[in-house]
């Protein structure tokens, strides 16, 4: 491959220029276009197997679509005129996650002593942090941010599968996160707080098992095949210059339920006060590895499953977090759309956020657009159709550049079941229905714009009465604070003892109910 540069055009029409050298002639184009800084919707971990990071060639005014992860740089001809990057395929670097959350544990006084505490939720999508006044009890500042990791893929099978050819070795995964999202997350919360990184004393960093494994660089190989094999379950404490952050303090890790229901439902288990009282409790934390936990009178069962990053936004055309220029959320009447954003500026909108998704499907359903089983209904006045070659595309516009398509709808319906049958499946194995809950509690970003109403609509969550629902946020993070202020470590040990991890791909009836809730009714 000669030396040459390459023209790089974005969605917008701006140009700029990259050298191609030799030295990087074994590197795919996204590969490259990451370590200069132009990140790619790299979801699949580069597998090839979607179409993510799709870009376009320019030759001869000519264009040919191509996945840039499945293209060597030593391939690409020097009389290539340019590569076009459509929106859709840039990684979206606005991505900040939630960083707020409710406590409604009942707590004793924070257990003051010096120094600085800083609490982590080491998300598969986000990173979040708070960083806490040990001597007064007070939080200085919280930020969240994107997990650098996301460059693997845009799930926890990807990352798994990105290293089980390294034998397990998740060392590339730790450096991403240290350095591409925790470094940053403290160099924030200190600037925040106007105060010193070297003035924090000790940590707890919480996250699913994958997460956590990846944080101390423990070999993933046992999470690649049933029955899987964590390293650690149990508590850990690392020191911050053991996961390479050049700093002194402690970090708590607490202990994990199994291999796919991590220290983070642990951390929102107290977090949400279900470990004070009997039950029944459920539990949904709403993440692209969606975690449920129920508490029964016999005990607690968890499970996870795999819902993907639809109700963050992802897969879906114009999906994205929660954020400025963002659809929150959405409602129609008189024959028109009606458009909420996130925030209080009123600029161009750009995307459209996961529970504004799930109002669509409701009222999409509502007004006869949408059937049941997800179909676009052809004659109705809003619902438009293009041919695309040999495809025909189905779609509802919404607003300008902004359209929910039948694919949409797809992704969307696949990560509601994977929600819902994996909550019937717990239930019927407690002997419950939906109605026996005494309080159903949502955690994650998601749930802070979710209409309760339209969730229940398209059996997203169990059709409880709304007194009984509460949101409580980044439950991952409040619970990493209360273990922070007050050592209440002692306080989970009823879960770590009487709880049962349900595999729902081990469990006959799941299949049942996640094929029930592929239909959007209650």
């Amino acid at each position: 491959m000669n030396q040459h540069p390459l023209t790089i055009e974005t969605a917008s029409g701006e140009t700029f220029a990259l050298d191609l050298t030799a030295a990087d002639a074994h590197l795919t184009l996204s590969e490259w276009l990451e370590d200069h800084a132009v990140p790619l919707n790299t979801r699949c971990g580069g597998k090839g197997v979607c179409r993510g990071c799709g870009v376009e060639f320019v030759e001869d005014g000519c264009v040919t679509l191509r996945r840039s992860c499945e293209v060597r740089l030593a391939d690409i001809p020097e009389t290539l005129d340019r590569v076009r990057i459509p929106e859709s395929s840039w990684r979206d670097q606005g991505l900040h996650g939630i960083s707020i959350f409710e406590v409604r544990a009942t707590t004793p006084a924070p257990r003051l002593r010096p120094g600085l505490g800083l609490a982590l939720d080491i998300g598969t999508t986000t990173v979040a942090g708070a960083l806490w006044d040990l001597a007064s009890g007070q939080c200085l500042s919280t930020v969240a941010l994107p997990n650098a990791q996301r460059r693997y893929g845009d799930n926890v099978l990807a990352r798994i599968d990105h290293t089980i050819g390294r034998g397990g070795d998740s060392g590339s995964l730790q450096k991403s996160l240290v350095d591409g999202s925790l470094k940053p997350l403290i160099e924030r919360l200190c600037q925040e707080a106007k105060c010193e990184a070297g003035a924090i004393t000790e940590a707890a960093a919480t996250g699913n098992t994958i997460m956590l494994h990846a944080l101390v660089a423990a070999s993933l190989a046992g999470f690649g095949a049933y029955p899987f094999r964590p390293v650690f379950l149990e508590e850990r404490k690392v020191l911050a210059r053991e996961i390479a952050l050049d700093y002194d303090f402690p970090i708590l890790l607490p202990p994990c339920l199994g291999s796919f229901v991590g220290a983070d439902i642990t951390a929102g288990a107290l977090a949400a006060g279900m470990l004070e009282e009997g039950g029944p409790f459920l539990l949904i934390d709403f993440g692209t590895n969606g975690e449920i936990l129920l508490r029964h009178e016999d005990g607690f069962l968890a499970t996870a499953t795999a819902a993907g990053p639809a109700f963050e936004g992802g897969r879906l055309s114009c999906g994205a977090p929660a954020g400025r220029g963002v659809v929150s959320s959405m409602d129609y009447r008189d024959g028109r759309w009606h458009l909420i954003q996130s925030g209080n500026d009123v600029v161009p909108l750009t995307g459209i956020s996961g529970a504004a998704y799930v109002d669509f499907l409701a009222l999409a359903r509502r007004e006869g657009m949408l059937g049941d089983m997800g179909r676009l209904d052809r004659q109705h006045r809003e619902v438009l159709t293009r041919q695309d070659g040999s495809v025909m595309h189905c779609g509802v516009r919404i607003g300008p550049r902004l359209e929910v398509t039948e694919e949409d709808v797809a992704e969307l319906i696949q990560a509601k079941a994977a929600i819902a049958g994996g909550v019937m499946t717990l239930l019927e194995l407690a002997g419950l229905e939906p109605e026996d809950l005494r309080a159903l509690f949502i955690a994650g970003g998601f749930g802070y714009n979710l209409n309760l109403e339209h969730a229940a609509a398209i059996g997203l969550i169990p059709s409880v009465s709304h007194d009984r629902i509460h949101v409580i946020g980044n439950a991952s993070l409040g619970g990493a604070s209360l273990l922070l202020l007050h050592g209440e470590s002692e306080a989970i040990s009823p879960l770590l003892r009487g709880s049962r991890v349900v595999e729902l791909n081990q469990t006959e009836s799941f299949e049942d109910h996640f094929i029930d809730a592929m239909s959007l009714t209650a």
